[in-house]
């Protein structure tokens, strides 16, 4: 068993390195992916814009003009609020559903033994960070104009960021291995999300629930919950991440066992894409 772990230690340290090792080559396939996504489409890099605005907008006029629903305990502005809970979630929504059939998508490029296919999920992750940027720049805006200008929290956002983005690792380093096997695990990941967004504190507060302790720990054990909180304090001059020890802790060890849960799957169908692509 300990040889196992020791192993999986190291295929994973080895993973990280050959991303630094062709950081560069990584970049600018990731930029290309970018570009591809909106190439012929007359509105071109708008309909990145489109999309997030107008489900911004539905949450916004549903819970708040239509049923003018209190979600967030008077604490902050509900756009605001909302707005920095969406920011990480969109950024999770995407690299999710487009990171897991990266390996469909590149068949040619899997089917070349020269080509280090372990970059492809990863090349998924930074080129949806280009407007993730953007979105969280235009969030920072929003919440100035209702009173919260930056502080010297907002510097804690490359960690959660960070924290985001190594979830994400290992989440579709599973899902992408197993996809070009398995082509419904699009339906069934569509299906997730619809669930998941909703036991994710994005829409309401986990203040709404205090009455209620299993919901809350229920709602806390999502590891969506750390970064969609660590968000909205770096944002709200709330507090700082090494303020909660134990939800640092849980986050991190749900982290490291995604990710060599990843590695390990990758691993041993990695041999057999050829076949199925």
């Amino acid at each position: 068993m300990i040889n196992k772990v020791m192993k999986a230690v190291k295929e994973l340290i080895s993973l990280f390195k050959e991303i630094g090792e062709n950081r560069q080559l990584l970049f600018r396939f990731s930029l290309n992916d970018f570009r591809a996504r909106f190439a012929g489409n007359m509105l071109g890099i708008f309909w990145a814009f489109i999309q997030p605005i107008v489900t911004v907008l539905t949450y916004w006029f549903v819970f708040s003009v239509g049923f003018k629903t209190k979600l967030t305990d008077g604490k902050y502005p509900f756009v605001a609020f909302l707005v920095m809970g969406l920011i990480p979630w969109f950024y999770f929504s995407d690299v999710l559903i487009s990171g897991t059939g990266v390996f469909r998508e590149y068949s040619y490029l899997v089917k070349k033994v020269v080509f280090n296919v372990k970059l492809l999920p990863t090349m998924k992750m930074i080129s949806n960070l280009f407007m993730h940027g953007f979105f969280f720049f235009v969030g920072v805006i929003i919440c100035a104009i209702y009173g919260f200008l930056p502080t010297f929290h907002i510097l804690q956002i490359f960690y959660y960021c960070f924290c985001l983005m190594a979830f994400l690792i290992g989440v579709i380093w599973i899902t992408s291995s197993i996809q070009p096997f398995l082509p419904d695990i699009n339906q069934f990941i569509a299906v997730i999300m619809q669930i998941l967004i909703w036991a994710t504190p994005i829409l309401y507060s986990i203040s709404s629930f205090s009455d209620h302790p299993k919901i809350v720990f229920l709602l806390k054990s999502n590891p969506l919950y750390y970064v969609v909180t660590g968000y909205r304090e770096a944002v709200f001059s709330d507090g700082w991440f090494w303020q909660h020890p134990k939800e640092t802790i849980y986050f991190w060890g749900v982290t490291l066992l995604l990710l060599f849960i990843g590695v390990s799957i990758f691993k041993q169908l990695r041999p057999h894409f050829s076949d199925v692509l």
